[in-house]
């Protein structure tokens, strides 16, 4: 649900005035995050590790609520309660396809949607015909999460929507697992919006999605 923000009583109201006339507000972070017990526990369990990553992200923005602040107009801010993905996946005829979903709390009801979801793909179905959709009508509740998965990376840059706005909601790319000392690590991008995300939310966030990949039930 999509909650307008009072900016004169909220406690980044300061952040917010300082910040938003910035010619870029948006800033990117790049770490890494350990996959060994959940890929380990996805191959034992026979579930997918692209469903469990997403849960795991998913549930981490969920339980951080600055990442669910949104710019609403020209001088306005909501904030979303409840914050699903837009999602690329395979095409029915290559290429990708991007998909929305929800969030749901428990794993095996997310993981039983997300299926549901991705089977219901059709043809006619556009790489970005979510994203507009949800520009168009303004339900910016969502961050979008992507993935390269035979390219790892060490950092990332991130496009423009427009002058002053580098997105409509954050961003998030995964990359290509790889094996270090044993363990199998896989990278994180995050690109957010300074007026309302500081490096102690990102912090937050990845601390939640190391434990929930770990253990998402």
């Amino acid at each position: 649900m999509k909650h307008i923000i009072d900016i004169d009583a909220w406690e980044r109201g300061d952040n917010w005035r300082f910040m938003r006339g910035f010619a870029n507000s948006w800033y990117s972070v790049t770490t890494e995050v350990d996959c060994t017990a959940a890929m380990a526990a996805a191959h034992a369990a026979g579930e997918s590790f692209f469903v469990r990553y997403l849960y795991a992200i998913m549930r981490a923005v969920n339980e951080v609520k600055e990442l669910g602040y949104r710019a609403d107009g020209d001088d306005g801010v909501a904030w979303y309660d409840t914050v699903g993905a837009t999602v690329p996946v395979t095409g029915p005829q290559g290429g990708f396809v991007t998909v929305l979903i929800p969030y749901i709390k428990d794993y095996d009801s997310f993981a039983a949607r997300v299926r549901d979801i991705i089977a219901g793909v059709g043809p006619t179905d556009t790489p970005y015909g979510v994203n507009r959709r949800l520009i168009d009508t303004g339900q910016l509740g969502v961050v979008n999460i992507s993935a390269t998965p035979g390219l790892y990376f060490t950092s990332m840059t991130y496009t423009f929507h427009r002058p002053g706005l580098g997105s409509d909601w954050p961003l998030i790319n995964v990359g290509k697992v790889v094996e270090r000392g044993g363990r199998r690590v896989m990278p994180l991008g995050i690109y957010v919006d300074h007026c309302f995300v500081d490096g102690e939310h990102l912090s937050a966030v990845v601390e939640k999605v190391q434990r929930y990949l770990d253990e998402p039930r």
